[in-house]
C-alpha cells in the first residue's frame, strides 16, 4: 500500500501489528451472496476477520438472531455478483500471507480505529427522527415552568458573582504525576463537536486553558434525537 493505515485499539492504544501496509482482495461468499472484497491485513487476536458496520450498512441483510441466519434480500450482490477481474502477471506480492496472519474489511481511505459501538442510542435517534418535537410546556410539569430563565442559554453564559472562597483540590505530598486513564478515539462528527464545545466554553468563560499535568478523557454518548452529549470520564 503506497499510505499505510493507522490501526487502533477499543482502549485507544496502537495496534500491536503496527500500521496496515498490505491488503488481499479475492471473492466472498456467504450462502448465495457473493462479492468482491478488499481486506486489510492486521492482527485481530482471536478473530479471523471483522467486516464491520459499514459492511452491514451496505448490504442490509435480514438477520435472524434466534437463529443466527442472514438474508441478503436487500442488496444487488446475490442477482449481480461482482467478479474478480484476471490476475495481472506483473502484479506481484512482495510477501505471501502466513497461517498466523488475520484479515480485516477496511475503507482504504480512511484511519482505522477497532472500537466497541453501542447502538442504544442510534436506535432511540432514529425511531424519534419522525416524531414531533414537543413543546417547553408539554415537557415541563407546570409546577417548574417559571424556573425557565434559569435553564436559558443567556443565562448559563453569564457566571455567578465570584465569591471569597473557592474550591481547590490539594494534592497529597508525593503524589503521582500522571494518572492512567483510558483514550476514546473520536469521529470526524465528534472532534468537530469537541471543537466547538471548547470554543464556546472558553469564550462564555465556563472553562478555561490549564497548564496541569493531569487530565481527563472526553467522549460523547448520542441522545434521542441524534445531536451528542459531551461527557467527561473522571
Amino acid at each position: 500500500m503506497a499510505v499505510p493505515i493507522a490501526v487502533y485499539n477499543a482502549d485507544g492504544t496502537r495496534n500491536k501489528a503496527g500500521d496496515i501496509t498490505e491488503f488481499v482482495e479475492f471473492r466472498m461468499t456467504i450462502g448465495n451472496h457473493s462479492e468482491r472484497i478488499d481486506f486489510a491485513v492486521t492482527d485481530l487476536g482471536s478473530k479471523d476477520l471483522y467486516l464491520g458496520h459499514n459492511w452491514l450498512k451496505h448490504h442490509n441483510p435480514i438477520i435472524n438472531w434466534n437463529t443466527g441466519t442472514i438474508i441478503f434480500g436487500h442488496c444487488q450482490c446475490v442477482k449481480n455478483p461482482f467478479p474478480l477481474p484476471d490476475a495481472d502477471p506483473n502484479n506481484h506480492w512482495d510477501e505471501e500471507l502466513e497461517d498466523s496472519d488475520t484479515i480485516l474489511a477496511v475503507n482504504m481511505e480512511e484511519e482505522l480505529v477497532i472500537r466497541a459501538v453501542h447502538h442504544t442510542n442510534d436506535l432511540a435517534a432514529v425511531a424519534n427522527a419522525d416524531k414531533p418535537k414537543k413543546t417547553f410546556e408539554e415537557m415541563v410539569p407546570s409546577d417548574y415552568r417559571s424556573f425557565h430563565d434559569l435553564f436559558s442559554k443567556e443565562n448559563f453564559d453569564e457566571l455567578p458573582e465570584r465569591k471569597p472562597w473557592d474550591h481547590t483540590i490539594e494534592l497529597i505530598p508525593n503524589a503521582k504525576s500522571t494518572l492512567d486513564c483510558k483514550v476514546y478515539p473520536l469521529n470526524r462528527d465528534e472532534q468537530e463537536q469537541l471543537d466547538k464545545f471548547l470554543d464556546e466554553n472558553l469564550e462564555s468563560g465556563r472553562i478555561k486553558e490549564l497548564k496541569s499535568p493531569f487530565t481527563s478523557p472526553f467522549f460523547f454518548v448520542k441522545k434521542k434525537d441524534g445531536s451528542l452529549r459531551p461527557v467527561q470520564d473522571y
